[in-house]
């Protein structure tokens, strides 16, 4: 079987893929890497947004089966940003639906319960009360016709695999960290339940289900657990720790226990991997001093799409896009102005002005910072290349080619993702590049090629 794994680059998708590496399925990996940088693993893989409809069409025509894994997960993640999170985790479920008719293995979650006392089946009441589960609910809705398997998971743990980030925003891992690193826990009240499930289990589950008949809601959980009592297993594997108990509500209100019967009747759905186990993962990590910085954004979904905003769409429509400005001239003299353009996101500007016309600056890339340029004085060629390899780009994509001139105001914004150059086209050019990220973040973001690269330059450099 044909294997699409949507997200498979991230926390799930490395346990699935190791499991599915030891089988006779075909998998393709299609991920944003939202998250990362690169992406290591031996295994076929497109670089893809689920927002970009025309891309993952033709891989899933490729696919007999998908494992839609692909989302923004976690209510902190996805309350940054409702409108993103419903386009990410709900209106792409949507067009999955209308678009592909082979085998489809969706993850959702148990968070669709919300707040009920009792053990909860799937066939009771749901109560989402973030952005994220009521996302996860509706999509469940566009593929209950489908020839479907929908997986509620409780709260995973644990590690997944040896390439894909380490998650330190999960219950179980975060509390393990910060024994390991506070050896104190702050807990805030004791009698809200989670149900938890190992990663590892979870990826077994979806392998074992990619060529059955089974359709519908299935909970998946090991074991239904009280957070404080969570707090002594950790603390009962890493000795020394101290609970310190407050007496106040817990902003995530969340409170519910679940029944996987259903599961392990219909398919053997059957956990290995105990809490204990995944506390004694995250503990060695940190045994081994694997983990440099506890507090590095990258180990929390919620901290570092605040700083980097990798979920956000790239510009409006994905592309470089230009935003008109204009002149106004009177008795008085002149204003230029950009009227459309909003510093929200901008965290600094510099200007760059060249010494003679006809000198060309190139070429520069960046896979998260997007940028502004507006030409103050002169007139500038600007070019821009989507990068599809970053080590090694292609020489024959298209170039797009803009003219900006301070006699014609305007804005141009490059996108993440793209290379750009410009070129002085009068003696007195002077650009100001207005950039979505500190200065720090963009020297850790940096691709820089030759200047004749993509040789687009009508007037020869000097």
């Amino acid at each position: 079987m044909k294997v699409l794994i949507t997200g498979g680059a991230g926390y799930l998708g490395g346990a699935l893929t190791d499991i599915l590496l030891k089988t006779s399925h075909k998998i393709r990996v299609y991920d944003a890497l939202m998250y990362e940088d690169d992406y290591l693993k031996k295994v076929p893989f497109v670089l893809g947004d689920i927002r970009n409809k025309k891309h993952l069409k033709e891989h899933l025509k490729w696919a007999d089966a998908v494992v839609w894994l692909a989302a923004l997960v976690g209510d902190g993640a996805c309350a940054l940003n409702p409108d993103i999170s419903t386009e990410i985790n709900q209106e792409s479920v949507k067009w999955l639906a209308e678009n592909f008719n082979g085998r489809i293995i969706f993850t959702s979650t148990c968070s669709v319960y919300g707040v009920h006392d009792g053990v909860l089946t799937e066939d009771s009441p749901t109560s989402p009360l973030s952005v994220y589960a009521k996302t996860k609910l509706t999509s469940e809705g566009f593929l209950r016709p489908k020839n479907a398997i929908i997986f509620r998971l409780g709260t995973l743990f644990g590690i997944g695999d040896r390439y894909s980030r380490v998650r330190l925003d999960l219950v179980v891992n975060t509390l393990t960290a910060k024994a390991m690193t506070d050896h104190k826990l702050k807990i805030f009240g004791d009698s809200q339940f989670r149900p938890l499930l190992h990663v590892r289990d979870t990826a077994q589950a979806i392998a074992d289900n990619l060529e059955t008949k089974h359709t519908g809601v299935f909970n998946l959980h090991r074991e239904n657990i009280k957070i404080l009592n969570l707090a002594r297993k950790v603390v009962k594997n890493v000795p020394g720790t101290r609970i310190n108990f407050v007496d106040m509500k817990a902003d995530d209100m969340r409170n519910y226990r679940v029944n996987s019967l259903k599961a392990k009747k219909t398919f053997g759905f059957n956990p290995k991997l105990r809490v204990e186990d995944g506390i004694g993962e995250i503990k060695q990590l940190f045994e081994e001093r694997r983990i440099k910085n506890i507090n590095n954004p990258r180990y929390t979904n919620e901290g570092y799409l605040t700083i980097f905003n990798s979920h956000k769409p790239v510009g409006e429509s994905g592309k470089p896009k230009i935003i008109d400005g204009g002149l106004s001239i009177d008795d008085r003299g002149q204003v230029t102005f950009v009227n459309d353009f909003s510093f929200k996101d901008v965290k600094r500007f510099y200007m760059v002005s060249n010494h003679a016309a006809g000198f060309v600056r190139a070429w520069h890339a960046h896979k998260k910072e997007a940028k502004y340029v507006f030409v103050a004085d002169g007139a500038a060629l600007v070019g821009l290349v989507p990068i599809n390899n970053w080590k090694k780009p292609s020489k024959g994509v298209m170039v797009e080619r803009y003219v900006l001139s301070s006699g014609a105001p305007k804005l141009l914004y490059i996108p993440p993702g793209y290379a750009n150059g410009f070129m002085s086209l009068t003696s007195d050019t002077q650009l100001i590049f207005y950039s979505t990220s500190t200065l720090e973040e963009s020297l850790n973001d940096d691709f820089r090629y030759d200047s004749r690269y993509w040789d687009i330059w009508q007037i020869e450099e000097r």
